[in-house]
């Protein structure tokens, strides 16, 4: 079955998508292709201001980009202090266009460009990490009354799916019993009070190529919502430090520090708290499933398989270490 974790990013030349953005915007100038997983995206620089055009993915459902306009929208208009794309409207009057090509439909859409650093490109302290998290609990906080029905949905990237991810143990054959423990260490400690973690929609992504910093190391904004889903709100704290965990030798004051952050914020229950640790590593897992499975569907994409070396590194010392030990002293420096 075809979806955008198996079907190929768009394949558009510059000239098609130069001529389509001067038809549907009326905007003219340079453009130049960025990193994506499984978009086609360019930056457009303008003698006005800079966007973004977003191809979508041809497998892609338009009720997922009508729920990414519909949260930026809301986050803007929630909490004018949180700098995200804004969706433009095209000359017929839509944020969502069709661009036609090679007899394939495309949905595109055009986005304000967010100028910065990457995380990913700045050095990390615990400040830093503090202020992503605290970002982070604001963008939850605007996006606590935020519905749309495409939020609920089956979705590998949510990593409370444990269902989801079983399924596709299949592509991981040699990681398979590492997964598996973590799954098995998830099931253990967080199943008892599970219906005691809340859910809202979250991004899901915030990791160190999605944060963008601004002048002075402030934490200016967050990009790409195409994993936008309904889930646990603790795992929102727990995806970004997971990817900071994953890059990091000794990472335990920067992810908690993240998350004393997001709890300074947005108050996570003890559950909630307590659940963090073993979310962070289930994304992980998930990262590790994801890479090996789509790498070798698109081996010229270096973009997918990133950070997969250095989550299996981390989940490996942990499975020798001691979570819960680890779990507990985040608690206490959360509460510290």
């Amino acid at each position: 079955m075809l979806n955008t974790f198996n079907t190929a990013p768009p394949q558009i030349k510059h000239e098609t998508a130069h001529e389509f953005l001067y038809k549907n915007y009326g905007i003219s100038g340079s453009i130049v292709k960025l990193t994506s997983d499984r978009d086609l995206n360019f930056k457009v620089t303008s003698t006005e201001e800079n966007f973004v055009m977003k191809i979508a993915n041809l497998s892609e459902d338009k009720n997922i980009l009508e729920m990414q306009n519909m949260a930026l929208k809301h986050i803007s208009s929630k909490n004018a202090n949180i700098e995200v794309p804004t969706p433009l409207m095209s000359k017929q009057k839509k944020d969502i266009m069709v661009l036609e090509h090679s007899n394939k439909k495309y949905f595109v859409r055009l986005l304000t460009y967010i100028e910065g650093d990457f995380l990913k490109d700045v050095r990390l302290n615990k400040k830093m990490m503090s202020s992503v998290g605290g970002f982070l609990g604001k963008l939850d906080r605007s996006l606590e009354n935020f519905n749309h029905n495409a939020s609920k949905r089956e979705f590998i990237w949510d990593a409370a799916q444990i269902d989801t991810l079983n399924q596709h143990l299949v592509h991981s054959k040699t990681d398979e019993s590492l997964i598996k423990f973590f799954i098995n260490t998830y099931k253990d400690k967080v199943y008892p009070y599970l219906n005691k973690l809340p859910k809202s929609i979250i991004h899901n992504d915030g990791n160190d190529h999605n944060v963008i910093i601004g002048p002075e190391g402030r934490i200016k904004s967050i990009i790409d919502f195409g994993d936008m889903t309904f889930t646990f709100r603790a795992l929102e704290p727990a995806v970004c430090m997971a990817y900071t965990a994953m890059n990091q030798k000794n990472p335990f004051e920067l992810i908690a520090s993240t998350l004393k952050g997001y709890n300074s914020v947005q108050p996570l229950s003890i559950n909630e708290l307590e659940s963090v640790m073993y979310l962070m590593c289930l994304r992980m897992c998930v990262t590790i499933n994801m890479s090996v499975y789509r790498k070798n569907l698109f081996p010229g994409n270096d973009y997918i398989s990133i950070s997969e070396n250095n989550a299996r590194s981390f989940l490996r010392f942990m499975r020798n270490d001691d979570i819960h030990k680890w779990s507990n002293n985040l608690l206490e420096y959360v509460k510290s």
